[in-house]
Formats: structure tokens, C-alpha cells, sequence
């Protein structure tokens, strides 16, 4: 089962980390626990219903020969089922009790900010293909053309003699025609792919001209950074969860203190932020098709709102307002 600890503050209102001049820490108060049971059905039911609307959209888009509309409904249930897969995959490997499965380790939890770093690209770009989505969902994809193209032409200059490649090199070309189709690659640029920009990454599309921009910045600066950091591991992502690593080297009281608290602190915050980003996600298509899960939705944001700090300043700042247009 998943679940998550945090802390109460001293009038025992559950809390995470507070917000102090621009920056974040936490208290060794009191350590809560978070039963992710009383989401877990309805937000299953949530990601269910989005994908199949998605998929019924899809098919009457296809049967009208609105081949655009399908075009970016199908991308965006990609998008949805890869946020659903990963919120699984999570689940899995970092539950609340690793005693459920002796094979889980408190510590896998540390491979979660890079799955949320993930979410949090994807976010980013749906944020931001959604102020304009016909135009921006096609040049995402024709990012992608260039993408493979450059992929499959570098292995064939490496693997092109190997046998055992070629059924591969032949599979990527027919996916590659496909794609020069569907997304109307033009002749020049397949003759020179630096034509088609590359789909840019979330620091460069928080400063981009679009509606969304100041919720860009806000997501940039109080979730993406640290999680890209530790993603990542540079020194200070690896400061981060170092602490975790060493903790039965030092011994004591201090590996006592790590293992009863920090730990449950640092896994609280990111299955957290896995389960609203997610649900974000969620929202997002839900609201920009009104798939009409709106309610399920705004059940969903209230409950996390109330013990997560995070995900109560983000619906402030954005799906408060989305789910009540």
C-alpha cells in the first residue's frame, strides 16, 4: 500500500515543509502518517476515465476524418498513460510499509525524484503545448522526427555491416516514413534535420511568451530544480540523499535519527509530489477536453491539499481556478 509520512506543526495540522524567506526546510516535530488508501481508488478511477475518454475521442475524431484532432488526442493519452504507469511504478517500489515485500528497501525511495523529474517534463511540456495545442503538440512531434532521425542515423554509421541490427534499422525507417507523413516533414528538411528545432526543456520553457508563463515559473522554481538536481546528481542533488547513504556508516543515534525520521520526511515529499504531479497531468487534459471529470478531480486536489503543502500552492496557483471554468 502506498503511503507517506510528513510532520504536524504544533497545532497538529499536518504539514511537509514551510515556505521561509524564498526558502524551504523541515521540522523534527512530529512525524504523521499519510494513508494514500484514501486517494488510491478514486485517483485509479480518474486515470481510468481520462484514458478511455481519451480513447473514445480518438476513435470519433478518426471516423470524422479530423485526422488533427486525433493527432494530439492520441498524443496526449500517451501522455496520460505514461504519468499512470510511472504513479504504478512508483507505488510499487517505494510503499509506505517496505515490509509488505522484503525485497523493498526504505532507499529505493531514492530513484523517485528521477521519475518525478520526468512527470515534471511532461508537465511542463503540456502546460505549455496546451496554451496552443494544434501548433505546439506539431512541432513536439517533429521534434521527435529529428530526434529518431539523428538516433537511427548514428547507429547506422556504427552497427550498418552488423547483421543482427538490420531488422531493427528496417523497423525505425518504416516508423520514420510514418512519422514524415503524419507530421508533414518536408524534403529539405529530411535532406538537412537541423531544420526542425528541437522541442525545448522546461528552463527554457518557463520564459517562453505563452499564457502559462508565471505557473511555468512557479513550477520551475519550488519543484523543478531541486528534483533536477537529484536527478541528475550533481553534488548538491547528491548532498540531498547522501545522508541516507552513509547512515549506517556513522552509527548511533544519528543513523537512528535518519532512519526513523529523515527517511520518512524525504519519502513523504517525493510520493507526494509523484501522486500530484500525476494528478495534475490528469487534470490538465480533463480540463482543456471537459472529459467531465471535474469532480473526481477536485475531490482529489482537496485531499492533497490538506496535508501537502505543495500540491495545496499548486491548485492555488493554477487547478483551483482550471476546475471551475
Amino acid at each position: 500500500m502506498l503511503s507517506g509520512t510528513g510532520q504536524a506543526d504544533s497545532e497538529n495540522q499536518p504539514c511537509y515543509h514551510r515556505r521561509v524567506s524564498g526558502a524551504k526546510f523541515s521540522t523534527l516535530i512530529a512525524v504523521f502518517f499519510l494513508d494514500y488508501s484514501l486517494v488510491m481508488e478514486r485517483m485509479d478511477g480518474l486515470l481510468i476515465n481520462v484514458d478511455r475518454d481519451l480513447q473514445r475521442r480518438g476513435k470519433e475524431a478518426l471516423k470524422e476524418g479530423n485526422s488533427n484532432a486525433e493527432r494530439c488526442l492520441t498524443l496526449l493519452n500517451v501522455m496520460v498513460r505514461f504519468a499512470r504507469n510511472s504513479y504504478y511504478a512508483v507505488r510499487y517500489v517505494a510503499p509506505g510499509d517496505p515490509s509488505e515485500d522484503s525485497r523493498l528497501k526504505p532507499n529505493y525511495v531514492l530513484v523517485v525524484p528521477a521519475i518525478n523529474r520526468q512527470l515534471l517534463d511532461l508537465l511542463f511540456s503540456l502546460v505549455y503545448m496546451l496554451d496552443d495545442l494544434n501548433v505546439r503538440s506539431l512541432q513536439y512531434q517533429r521534434a521527435g522526427w529529428r530526434e529518431l532521425y539523428e538516433e537511427q542515423h548514428m547507429l547506422k554509421s556504427h552497427f550498418s555491416r552488423d547483421p543482427a541490427w538490420q531488422q531493427h534499422f528496417r523497423n525505425v525507417k518504416k516508423v520514420l516514413d510514418d512519422m514524415v507523413v503524419r507530421y508533414g516533414i518536408m524534403k529539405e528538411e529530411r535532406k538537412d534535420p537541423g531544420l526542425v528545432p528541437f522541442w525545448k526543456h522546461p528552463f527554457e520553457l518557463k520564459d517562453e511568451n505563452t499564457e502559462s508563463r508565471p505557473f511555468l515559473r512557479y513550477l520551475e522554481k519550488w519543484l523543478y530544480a531541486d528534483t533536477s538536481a537529484q536527478a541528475h546528481l550533481s553534488f548538491g542533488g547528491l548532498v540531498m540523499v547522501g545522508i541516507f547513504l552513509v547512515a549506517d556508516m556513522v552509527g548511533g543515534q544519528d543513523e537512528d535519527i535518519v532512519n526513523s525520521r529523515i527517511i520518512k520526511q524525504y519519502h513523504f515529499r517525493h510520493i507526494s509530489r509523484t501522486a500530484f504531479v500525476t494528478l495534475a497531468i490528469a487534470t490538465e487534459i480533463d480540463a482543456y477536453y471537459k472529459l467531465g471529470n471535474e469532480k473526481a478531480a477536485a475531490y482529489l486536489w482537496n485531499i492533497f491539499a490538506e496535508y501537502v503543502v505543495e500540491a495545496k500552492e499548486m491548485f492555488e496557483q493554477r487547478y483551483e481556478k482550471l476546475l471551475t471554468v
